[in-house]
């Protein structure tokens, strides 16, 4: 969206809209929730907050966002039930010897071009808006409809426009023109996918256009056509205001019928097995279009070889073309447009890119055709506005782009600059080589569903092909239709004797793939799967060679060592088909059909999207192969025995992928999707029981011992001295330090470093289901930062009785660790009075951390603590902890038996030494 840059906006407040719980355009027609009372008094923050309702709108302004959604939530609204439509059954089909297909357009693309802020002051003469749009003069009529007043009256900031479609930065920016004439006051409103993604999926079908033809090619027709061309702000349907039909876009029209009827086209060339272009030259009554559709179609060395055809593994490519003319109604030959498109798809991201774009434009009567169009500023206008935008809301397993805006703490506030827009013209006029304002955008869209269905298969009759559609799609076309219930039965019961059954059937070694099987985009997402998933982190010994394996883990029943990650064809896994791979993360069967064992975290792997699982495999087998034999495994009798994780698996796996809860935000369900998936936050966090399996229940990540190391609760009932809040676990995850809680220390240090180096979107979906596992809220209050500073004075008195204590802190922490201390390049910046593990029921974390020091590992703000293991004799120790819980955490209960801990802690440490 719009920059923001200081200085701020004097006066502006910040707003949010309560949408009816259902409302959607069908047809043409508005159907909505009717409000029926609003109670506007119990917002629980006085005049600071003001609700504005009017008709089914209902918005809320406040001096801050957490202000206003806070007072939104606590609204007593009660709404009717909408008038119902009749719905039939539109799918594609043959009916006798006719193709019959309906095509959608919907009134919104997107939610928006990214996340950001619009604004809207209509608290003046002069009224002004911000905001990021596709037709500034449209929007410039509904807003003067919305508010009564004249288009000259609105001045207009915007940031770029587009043809091809409508986003929800025109709701939003009407939303708070509404607002702000209420308040009297300039408002901003916060565009994403959770605030405005349900405006997407009410809006998605604004046009239905239906063709039918013989199958022979040599007819068709416009069987239906309804709905509307234009779609406007929703706040004029929702306050009622929408008393006069607007004038439909002529340029949006031709786009979207368009779309059906090249689309359309093409579906009969394909059921007839004819060349799309020799089928539509037939058609082709213009002399000179058809001159055009050749010479495009020589320059593209036009030739069909069959849909699908594969690049690399994950990459399929296609061609598709389209062509449009548009007579003059002055009587001229008017503007013919011929598209040809290559596209490439990453079947495992789903996305689209233009491979290559031929397009030619000509409007003359006689002479030569005109040159063919620069395809520069078209390939990255559809890439941008057609091909790349963000779901609507967005995929759980989508990852984020490094430069994902998110919601700042403190709201930026711009002034509202002015800016007249004067949109440009849209069509070429002359057989003259066109310039990009002057360039026909008709065939755009339908040339890249042609191309689509080429490479995959896959009709799809309504844009916008986004990355996430694609894939569900993708994935749909390989998924086998139901069979008769006894088939299903049948296989619920042969999957319960595969369960069952102890010795699972080998697969097949394959030759390791080659280093250009995968996409560099795929092998790139792998990563972010892997580092999410601390991949490196349990498959790599100490001082050993990344994913060699061989890292020992303690457990109950033995002790077992890591394998052999890298695509090594003898020792590591570069004979493993995808097949045998995905059976091993999902199922925990190794390819040789060998049991794995639990403390490889399959039971969470299994939730992991197909297109993460893909991505995942080929990034491993893309790294470099390192021959390396991971040391033996030492468990007792009898679980060693393999053959006996079947009867495990049956009572404490399920082979389930995640499964969005569509009552939560999606940022909520990709937290979710990453710490119950990859991230296997669980696997350490929560206790297990006398089979090695994770509790569930309450017992749910309540905390567990993990190689001598604490892993606190991350529940509500945790030990904070202060409460855990989302911003400060997202600061925590990120950098490995919390100013109210420590830095992360022990297995939690690597783990910080992967997710150091994941998108910070990511890492902030994460910080938000985690915070709502702990019921924690977004930031401090001032009581409990007032909280946090009484406690830092509590801890500047020094308990009596512990003078051996105190003497080894003066001596060896002090100087760091003093508040009085004079600042030093090595000063520890976090108070021991708020860490967390100071204030623990255990005392390892503490000890652990003075005996082989705190090393971060890819964080940042956060120092280094020396090891004291070879300096500090074990009563040292036990005397330093014992002052540390009575000084900075006087108000728990003095740590029991620290000299034992101490000795097991410094055994364990001088054997891994």
């Amino acid at each position: 969206m719009i920059d923001t840059p200081a200085p701020y906006a004097p006066g502006l407040r910040y707003g949010v809209v309560v949408r009816p719980p259902e409302y959607r355009l069908s047809e043409g027609a508005f159907r909505c929730s009717p409000l029926l009372e609003a109670d506007i008094t119990d917002t629980g923050q006085g005049d600071d907050v003001t609700v504005v309702v009017q008709g089914n709108f209902v918005g809320v302004v406040a001096d801050s966002l957490e202000l206003a959604r806070a007072s939104a939530s606590r609204l007593s609204l009660r709404w009717g039930v909408p008038e119902q439509d009749d719905r039939t059954s539109i799918a594609p089909r043959l009916m006798d010897t006719r193709l019959h297909a309906t095509y959608h357009w919907p009134g919104r693309l997107s939610w928006g071009p990214r996340a950001g802020w619009v604004m809207a002051d209509f608290s003046g003469d002069t009224a002004r808006v911000r905001v990021a749009t596709t037709d500034s003069q449209q929007l410039r009529r509904e807003l003067a409809l919305l508010m009564d007043c004249e288009p000259q009256r609105i001045a207009m900031a915007t940031d770029g426009e587009s043809p091809l479609g409508r986003h929800c930065g025109d709701d939003a920016v009407a939303d708070a023109a509404l607002l702000s004439r209420a308040v009297g006051q300039p408002v901003a409103v916060w565009l994403d996918s959770q605030t405005y993604g349900g405006d997407v999926e009410a809006l998605r079908h604004a046009r239905r256009i239906r063709f039918s033809g013989d199958l022979g090619g040599d007819s068709f027709r416009l069987e239906a056509d309804q709905g509307r061309v234009t779609v406007p702000v929703l706040a004029l349907w929702l306050t009622g205001r929408l008393h006069e039909q607007l004038p439909q876009e002529p340029d949006a029209a031709a786009l979207q019928y368009h779309f059906a009827q090249e689309s359309f086209l093409d579906e009969i060339a394909a059921a007839k097995g004819e060349d799309p272009i020799t089928l539509r030259l037939r058609h082709i009554q213009d002399r000179r279009g058809r001159q055009l559709l050749t010479a495009v179609a020589e320059q593209a060395q036009w030739s069909k070889t069959g849909a699908g055809a594969q690049l690399h593994q994950d990459r399929l490519r296609g061609r598709g073309v389209a062509y449009s003319h548009h007579p003059a109604t002055s009587g001229g030959a008017g503007p013919r447009s011929a598209w040809i498109a290559d596209v490439e798809v990453n079947t495992v991201t789903g996305t689209v890119k233009l491979a290559r774009l031929i397009a030619g434009q000509d409007a003359g009567d006689d002479g030569p055709i005109a040159p063919l169009l620069d395809p520069a500023p078209l390939r990255q206008a559809l890439e941008q506005k057609l091909l790349g935008l963000p779901e609507a809301p967005p995929a759980v397993d989508d990852w984020a782009a490094e430069d994902t805006a998110t919601l700042l703490t403190t709201p930026l506030t711009p002034p509202l600059a002015t800016r007249t827009i004067t949109p440009p013209a849209r069509r070429h006029q002359a057989n003259t080589p066109a310039t990009a304002e002057q360039i026909d955008l008709t065939p755009a869209v339908a040339v890249v569903a042609n191309a689509l269905y080429d490479a995959t298969g896959v009709r799809f009759r309504s844009p916008p092909f986004s990355p996430a559609r694609v894939r569900a799609a993708l994935h749909g076309r390989n998924t086998p239709r139901r069979r008769r219930w006894w088939w299903a039965g049948g296989l619920a019961a042969s999957g319960l004797l595969a369960a069952l059954w102890p010795w699972p059937a080998p697969l097949a070694p394959v030759a390791r793939p080659a280093a250009n099987l995968y996409s560099e985009e795929t092998i790139e997402r792998g990563r972010l799967v892997a580092e999410a998933g601390d991949c490196a982190v349990c498959h790599t010994a100490e001082e050993g060679t990344t994913n060699t394996g061989g890292r020992p883990f303690e457990t109950p029943f033995g002790v077992l060592h890591s394998t052999n990650l890298t695509p090594d064809p003898d020792t590591g896994i570069g004979r493993w088909s995808y097949t045998a791979f995905e059976r091993a993360m999902r199922e925990g069967i190794a390819r040789d059909g060998r049991h794995l064992y639990p403390a490889f975290p399959y039971t969470a792997f299994a939730r992991m999207s197909d297109a993460d699982m893909q991505a995942l495999y080929a990034y491993l087998m893309a790294q470099p192969a390192v021959s390396a034999v991971p040391p033996n495994n030492r468990l007792r009798f009898p679980f060693n025995v393999r053959s006996l994780m079947a009867g495990w698996n049956v009572f404490f796996h399920r082979d389930q992928r995640y499964q969005p809860d569509t009552a939560r935000s999606a940022q909520w369900n990709r937290g979710a999707y990453l710490f119950e998936g990859a991230g296997h936050c669980s696997a350490c966090h929560s206790p297990r029981n006398l089979f090695g399996a994770e509790k569930s229940g309450d017992a749910y990540l309540s905390g567990a011992l993990v190689d001598g190391w604490e892993a606190p609760p991350l529940t509500a009932d945790n030990r904070a001295p202060v409460p855990w809040t989302e911003d400060e676990l997202f600061h925590y995850l990120r950098s490995g330090r919390s100013e109210f809680h420590g830095v992360a220390g022990g297995p939690m240090a690597p783990v910080v470093a992967g997710l150091a180096r994941l998108p910070e979107a990511d890492v902030r979906a994460i910080a938000h289901y985690l915070a709502s596992q702990m019921q924690a809220p977004t930031r401090l209050t001032e009581a409990q930062r007032q909280q946090a500073q009484d406690k830092l004075a509590a801890s500047a008195i020094e308990p009596a009785g512990l003078d051996a204590g105190q003497r080894v802190f003066d001596g060896a922490c002090a100087s760091c660790h003093a508040s009085d201390a004079p600042a030093t390049f090595t000063s520890a910046r976090q108070a021991l009075a708020l860490n967390t593990n100071l204030h623990s029921e255990r005392a390892d974390n503490v000890i652990q951390s003075i005996l082989g020091g705190v090393h971060v590992q890819g964080g940042t703000g956060a120092g280094e603590m020396p090891a004291f293991s070879h300096s500090l004799s074990d009563r040292q120790i036990t005397d330093l902890v014992a002052y540390l819980r009575a000084r900075f955490a006087p108000g728990e209960t003095p740590w029991k038996d620290i000299g034992k801990t101490v000795e097991t802690l410094r055994r364990e440490h001088d054997q891994q030494s």
